[in-house]
This record gives C-alpha cells, structure tokens and sequence, in this order.
C-alpha cells in the first residue's frame, strides 16, 4: 500500500511502496525501497531526527522528509 503513516502527532513512517514510487520520480535516488524510514517533526514543524543512513542521506532523502512534513501538516492525503 502506497502510503505515509503517523507514528505520533510528530512522527511520520513512509513505506517501502512509497518509497519505491518516490524513487521513480528521482532516478538517482541512493534511497532503498526494501525499507520503510521515519522523520521526526519539533512543534514548529522543523526537521529533529530521522532514520535515513548517512550514506543515503542527500537531495533525496530531503525531498522525501518534505513529503512527510506535508503529510503530517495534512497538504497529502
């Protein structure tokens, strides 16, 4: 299922068939679609932590902690 979870009111799960999806939109993505990752929003909406290994952590990886933000903000369904 192609789709963003809320693990609590700040924290967001993307799942591996979002992920794969995601990467079809970025070719060169270092991201693995075999795995789901997290990121960790503070109260001003601003990246804390995240689970995205240093070697996959780039343009990528920033564009999908976006689509999380938006998610949790509710701008994705």
């Amino acid at each position: 299922m192609l789709k963003l979870d809320k693990i609590n009111p700040r924290k967001v799960i993307v799942s591996r068939e979002y992920v794969r999806v995601f990467n079809r939109m970025w070719p060169c993505s270092p991201l693995s679609s075999d795995r789901h990752y997290w990121f960790e929003f503070d109260e001003a909406g601003d990246l804390v932590d995240h689970d995205v290994p240093n070697e996959q952590d780039g343009d990528a990886a920033s564009a999908l902690s976006q689509d999380a933000s938006e998610f949790l903000k509710g701008d994705l369904p």
